[in-house]
């Protein structure tokens, strides 16, 4: 290996701070995403927010002290690795009709190759803040790069429909781990007042992802004559990957991030709320299952009324058991009895909802009706990625003018009733989407319902924030992600489930332009969005109840969508996005 100049050498110098070691407390190892800089008025409130790693920063001021260069190496590699997370969730939005053609799979199986990769993700999201306590963060980041990276060979590499869809779970657990440490590790390793215009570096990450998944997955489905495929949307996870894991190494050498002196595998087994996951995942599979039976055996069938019924009701014991442990809850006693709180989690899971579907379903619509090639679908999808993306910026702009101003959330609110709005009517809208309407009025329609969503990408979780009280925000945080991941998984599978069930067999037939497919298909995904409009609609009318609160904290302007709205872009998002 040739050596490195010395410049770059100098630059990716070991620490000047003798202590090279950030502990982190098991109280907080709760949280899957930093918290946001806190208002300097309430040290101790902020403090007690703030995983003791970044506290710790905070008052020492010199804890840890990377030279700029190797703080500037380690986001660049945190960023690629968290692109490639998100970008996967969505990446195949636009890939699935090539991938359904190559198998000759049914619907239902098209829905799972996007709902394995959110269920999984979901699952694991919880655990990583306490393994990492336990291993140390690096090591937990590294194990979900090589966990993403060989479940992204095996769905390049993928025989069935069968085998992709188990290896697109196997990327989720990856993706997870990405998303959660990437966010700790890079608020870990900077100091408090240059926290903000770090994280705002990264989230313009996030922000790309949302609109580069869709583009890449067209792009490799539709080069196919060039000899790429959509294996490539997954073959060209593994090099990004491999340098992703250098530049990390490289830049975080020398220095041990999370380990807890108090963390321990009997305390992780004593304290960590496995029943209500488990409880929680349960549910949230059997529902997911259940739309998938009933997508081939109608929904008053027996097995698809007893999945769907026994995973509500396994959510409603998950809900009871939450609110009763004596054990760290999944979700805090806070979220129960605060009525911004339960309010805000349920926006975060009806806005996901909506943004997964459109985002899944627009690019189908714009394939299928119009008869034109993936890449060209991928790209009329633009104005729905761009204005959902574009949007929150505005949005995080006057939020932080606001609340520097008032210090209070009635400005998120004003924001969160105007982007379901616009959401709302933009949905309302896409049920006019057909085959006969023209280029410009099929780009507008879906932008409009893309710049309602963006505008939720920052304010629930603000409003969550200064709702909570700070001893709660850790764990709160985490329950923000699961319920975005579910929103975002439940969306996409009851959407699949409407598809294929009202599509049918004309979906399979994509190459045929008889009137009665293109008419079969729109009348299905019309149904789509007819299940989305009143979703935004009934987050609108919860949001008219958000009452306005004081701010304890003041979350930071430079935070990014994924740890606003623990959903979004994708991913949020994602995440996701992705996420979605």
């Amino acid at each position: 290996m040739p050596a490195l100049p010395v410049s770059l050498s100098k630059w990716l110098s070991t620490p000047r701070s003798q202590d090279t070691s950030v502990n982190t407390a098991s109280e907080t190892a709760r949280s899957t995403s930093p918290t946001c800089q806190t208002d300097a008025t309430s040290m101790n409130s902020k403090d007690a927010t703030l995983p003791p790693s970044i506290a710790s920063n905070s008052k020492a001021g010199s804890a840890l002290t990377l030279s700029p260069a190797r703080i500037l190496f380690a986001h660049i590699g945190a960023a690629l690795t968290l692109f490639l997370a998100t970008t996967d969730s969505t990446v195949v939005s636009t890939a699935l009709p090539s991938i359904v053609k190559t198998y000759s799979a049914s619907q239902a199986q098209y829905t799972w190759v996007g709902v394995s990769y959110m269920l999984t993700q979901t699952a694991c999201q919880p655990l990583y803040g306490k393994l990492s306590d336990l291993a140390g963060r690096k090591f937990v980041l590294f194990s979900s790069i090589a966990i993403f990276a060989f479940g992204s060979l095996l769905c390049g590499v993928a025989q069935s429909i069968t085998w992709l869809i188990i290896a697109r779970g196997l990327s989720g657990i990856g993706g997870g781990g990405i998303v959660s440490c990437v966010w700790i590790i890079t608020a870990e390793i900077v100091a408090e007042e240059k926290r903000a215009k770090w994280s705002q570096a990264l989230s313009v990450t996030w922000s790309c992802s949302a609109v580069a998944g869709p583009l890449l997955g067209g792009l490799f489905s539709g080069s196919e004559s060039r000899g790429v495929s959509w294996r490539w949307a997954f073959y060209i996870n593994l090099p990004i990957c491999v340098i992703a894991m250098i530049v990390l190494t490289l830049s975080l050498r020398g220095i041990e991030i999370g380990f807890s002196q108090s963390a321990s595998w009997r305390g992780l087994l004593a304290k960590f709320d496995f029943a209500g996951l488990i409880l929680f995942v349960a549910g949230t599979c059997c529902i997911v299952i259940g739309f998938n039976f009933a997508a081939s055996s109608g929904w008053n069938s027996p097995s698809t009324l007893s999945l769907i019924i026994g995973g509500i009701a396994l959510l409603c014991c998950a809900v009871v058991y939450e609110s009763k442990t004596r054990r760290d809850a999944l979700f805090p006693l806070a979220s129960f009895k605060n009525l911004n709180v339960g309010i805000v989690l349920c926006i975060n899971f009806l806005h996901n909802f909506a943004f997964t579907s459109a985002t899944f379903y627009l690019a189908l619509s714009y394939q299928s009706l119009n008869s034109i090639p993936v890449l060209n679908a991928s790209l009329m999808l633009l104005p729905y990625s761009l204005g959902s993306s574009l949007a929150s910026m505005p949005a995080a702009w006057f939020l932080n003018h606001w609340q520097t101003n008032k210090k209070d959330v009635s400005g998120q609110r004003i924001i969160i009733a105007s982007g379901l709005v616009v959401a709302t009517l933009g949905f309302g809208l896409l049920q006019l989407l057909h085959h006969r309407l023209n280029m410009i009025a099929q780009a507008v329609i879906p932008l409009v319902a893309g710049i309602g969503l963006g505008m939720l990408f920052h304010a629930p979780y603000q409003v969550f924030v200064c709702s909570l009280p700070p001893q709660d925000l850790a764990a709160a945080t985490s329950a923000f992600f699961l319920v975005r991941f579910t929103g975002a998984t439940v969306g996409l599978a009851l959407s699949g489930a409407i598809f294929s069930r009202f599509a049918g067999a004309a979906a399979a037939s994509m190459n045929d332009n008889s009137p009665a497919m293109i008419h079969a298909i729109a009348q299905a995904l019309r149904y789509i969005w007819i299940l989305c409009t009143p979703c935004l609609g009934i987050a609108l009318l919860l949001s008219l109840f958000l009452r306005n609160v004081k701010c304890a904290t003041q979350s930071e302007s430079g935070c990014s969508p994924d740890e606003k709205t623990a959903a979004n872009v994708t991913a949020d998002v994602i995440v996701s996005g992705s996420l979605a």
